[in-house]
C-alpha cells in the first residue's frame, strides 16, 4: 500500500502536467488567431490602396478635364472682351434729326473733319450763330454736322459764371419748370415743374445761387429732400419783412419795388441806368442826387459800410480799377434795389451781397462788381 505523502506528490504532479498542456494549447491558439488577423489586415490594406489608387487616377482626370474647360472659358471670355473692344472703337451713330443752328458758347470744343480727325479752334465762334446739317449721337456724345466740320453739341450749351451758397426765404410766384442744374448748362435736364410739386405761391428756402453767361440767374432750393433749380424771375425775395417805419422812404422803395420786372435795362427800351434809377426815386422825396454815379457819391453824409442802412445808397467797383461802376440802394439783410441787365429781371430787380456775382474781388469776370466800401445817407 501507498504511503499518503506518495500519493499526494503523484497527485500535485499530475496536476502540474495538465495545467502545462492546457497552457500550451492556449498559446498555439493565440498565436494561430493573430496569423489570421495579421492576413486579414494585409488583405484589408492592399485593398484599400487599389482603391485610392483607382480614386486619385479618377480624380486626376477631373483635374485635367476641369483645367482644361477652365482654359476654354478663359480663351471664350478674352475673345469676347477684345470683340467689346473693337465694337466700342467703331463709333456707333444714331441720327436724330437733320437741321437747325444754334450759338457756340464754350469754345474749348473743337471741329474736326471726321469723328475721329485732328480738331480745329472754336475760339473765333463765340456767341456766333452757325447752323448745321446734321446732329449725330455717338458713344463719345452728341455731334453736329457743320460745313466747318463736326461739333460737340455741348458748345452750345451756356457755363456759370459764378454759383455760391446763399440764405433766403422765397416765394415762388408763377409755374415754373425746375431743373437738376441751371438750365441749358451741360447736364442739365428738366426734373419737374411748380405746377406738379403745388409750388405756386409758396415759400421754400434757397441756399444757392448761380448766374450764367448769358447772365441767367438760376437759385437752388430743397423740397421733400431733392434738390430743383428755378429761373430767378419766377421766384422772389421776402421784401415785405423789411419794411422800416420812415414813411417817406418806404414810399420810395415801393415805387421801387413796383418797378420790379416791368423796366428792362436794354439800350434800345431802357428807362434808366442804376444812376438814373436812384436819381428817380430820391426826387420823389424832394432829393436831386445827379445823373452819374460819380456824382451821387457825394450826395448826403458818408456811412461805414458795416453801419450801412435801410435806405442807403451802396456803391460799387468793377475789378478794383479805382472807379465807381454801380450804384444801388441798400433794403436791408444783405438785399439792394437797383437797376442792372445782371438782376433775375433782366433790369430793375433786388440782388443780394451774399451772391458772389456781386461782392467779389477775386473773380475772372469784368462784368462783377464788389462793394466799393462808400456808402451815403440820404435820407
Amino acid at each position: 500500500m501507498l504511503s499518503k505523502s506518495k500519493l499526494f506528490l503523484m497527485f500535485i504532479s499530475l496536476s502540474f502536467l495538465g495545467i502545462f498542456s492546457f497552457s500550451v494549447k492556449v498559446s498555439a491558439d493565440t498565436i494561430s488567431t493573430q496569423t489570421i488577423t495579421n492576413q486579414t489586415n494585409n488583405e484589408q490594406k492592399e485593398q484599400n490602396q487599389s482603391k485610392s489608387d483607382i480614386s486619385d487616377n479618377s480624380s486626376s482626370d477631373n483635374n485635367q478635364t476641369v483645367n482644361s474647360n477652365k482654359n476654354k472659358d478663359n480663351s471664350q471670355s478674352h475673345k469676347s472682351i477684345n470683340t467689346d473692344k473693337k465694337q466700342k472703337k467703331a463709333p456707333k451713330i444714331t441720327y436724330l434729326k437733320k437741321k437747325g443752328s444754334g450759338k457756340i458758347y464754350q469754345t474749348h470744343y473743337r471741329f474736326s473733319k471726321t469723328l475721329t480727325s485732328k480738331k480745329s479752334s472754336a475760339k473765333n465762334w463765340y456767341k456766333k450763330q452757325i447752323s448745321y446739317s446734321k446732329i449725330t449721337k455717338t458713344n463719345k456724345g452728341t455731334f453736329v454736322k457743320t460745313k466747318y466740320g463736326w461739333l460737340n453739341k455741348k458748345a452750345f450749351n451756356q457755363f456759370l459764371l459764378t454759383k455760391n451758397k446763399i440764405n433766403y426765404k422765397m416765394k415762388i410766384v408763377r409755374n415754373a419748370k425746375l431743373y437738376n442744374l441751371p438750365a441749358h448748362t451741360n447736364e442739365a435736364r428738366k426734373i419737374g415743374t411748380s405746377k406738379k410739386l403745388h409750388l405756386k405761391n409758396k415759400w421754400v428756402y434757397v441756399n444757392m445761387i448761380a448766374h450764367t453767361n448769358l447772365h441767367a440767374v438760376y437759385y437752388r432750393f430743397k423740397h421733400q429732400g431733392k434738390n430743383y433749380w428755378i429761373l430767378g424771375k419766377n421766384i422772389k425775395y421776402n421784401l415785405k419783412s423789411l419794411e422800416g417805419n420812415k414813411k417817406s422812404l418806404e414810399r420810395i422803395i415801393k415805387i421801387g419795388e413796383k418797378m420790379i420786372g416791368h423796366s428792362k435795362y436794354d439800350e434800345k427800351s431802357r428807362h434808366f441806368d442804376c444812376s438814373s434809377f436812384m436819381n428817380y426815386l430820391f426826387t420823389k422825396a424832394g432829393h436831386h442826387l445827379g445823373s452819374t454815379t460819380f456824382s451821387q457819391c457825394y450826395n448826403g453824409k458818408p456811412v461805414n459800410y458795416k453801419n450801412k442802412k435801410r435806405g442807403d445808397l451802396i456803391f460799387f467797383d468793377d475789378k478794383d480799377d479805382g472807379h465807381l461802376a454801380h450804384v444801388g440802394m441798400y433794403l436791408g439783410k444783405g438785399l439792394f434795389l437797383h437797376d442792372s441787365p445782371y438782376t433775375d429781371n433782366g433790369g430793375v430787380g433786388v440782388s443780394s451781397l451774399q451772391d458772389k456775382f456781386w461782392n467779389s474781388r477775386n473773380s475772372k469776370y469784368l462784368s462783377v462788381h464788389y462793394p466799393d466800401g462808400i456808402v451815403r445817407r440820404i435820407m
